[in-house]
Formats: structure tokens, sequence, C-alpha cells
């Protein structure tokens, strides 16, 4: 009997392209500082602090999403359904293009 889950990881590995880039390794963000408000209808929100990132690039998340639905930056693939992802090479083409 094989071992399903060396052949499940070595068939997913020779399936993927060389490397993907998440969203946290493309955007860069500002810090946030950790802070508690009350909404309207009487809860209190606490917001976890985040540091400062740096990306790949120096635009923000929102920007990049911006860019995908204008099509000014290449479409992201989804790997699973919480998983999206691009192709280092999609990126790096649309640097060259930019340049």
């Amino acid at each position: 009997m094989l071992n399903s889950s060396k052949t499940l990881n070595t068939d997913y590995q020779t399936r993927m392209p060389s490397q993907w880039l998440r969203m946290s390794q493309i955007a860069t963000t500002a810090e946030r500082r950790a802070r508690s408000y009350i909404t309207k209808d009487g809860k209190i929100r606490h917001i976890k602090a985040r540091p400062a990132r740096i990306g790949l690039l120096p635009l923000g998340e929102s920007t990049i999403w911006d860019k995908v639905r204008q099509g000014s930056f290449p479409q992201p693939y989804r790997l699973s359904d919480r998983i999206t992802a691009w192709k280092s090479e999609d990126i790096q083409n649309w640097l060259d293009a930019i340049q």
C-alpha cells in the first residue's frame, strides 16, 4: 500500500509553478496601533496592532486590488477557497512592462 500523503504531496509539488506570491509578500502596509472604540450599537471593538510590512511593491493592498479590477495588474489565481496568489513571473513581467 502506498503512503497516500506522500503521493499527494509529490503530485501537488509537480503541478505547482516555481513560486507563488501572496498579497502579504507583494503589498506594503503602514504600522497600525492597537485601539478600541464603541460602535453605534454600544459594542466595544478592539483593533489589534500590526507592524509595518515592506512588500515587493510600494503599493497597498487596496491599490493592488483596484488595479486588478481595472485590468492594469495581473489577475491572481485561486489556489483554494481561501488562498489567492500570483505567479512570481507574472509580477516580474508586469514590472518589466511598466518600466
